[in-house]
């Protein structure tokens, strides 16, 4: 498996600002598959796998 290398591309305050941003970016067209939140401190890195919709939140 390789390595893939990530740059932050956007720096935001809180996580609703940044989850907002993905959201932007779903709605036009960029792969957010391949996107992911990292919060301060490490203390938590969020891959993005899809955008979340009514019908994928009902399964969870």
């Amino acid at each position: 498996m390789t390595e893939q290398h990530r740059r932050p591309v956007a720096s935001y305050k809180t996580y609703r600002e940044a989850a907002r941003a993905v959201d932007h970016l779903s709605d036009h067209g960029f792969p957010v598959e391949r996107a992911a939140i990292i919060g301060q401190g490490l203390r938590l890195v969020e891959q993005v796998i899809g955008r979340m919709d009514y019908g994928r939140a009902a399964l969870h």
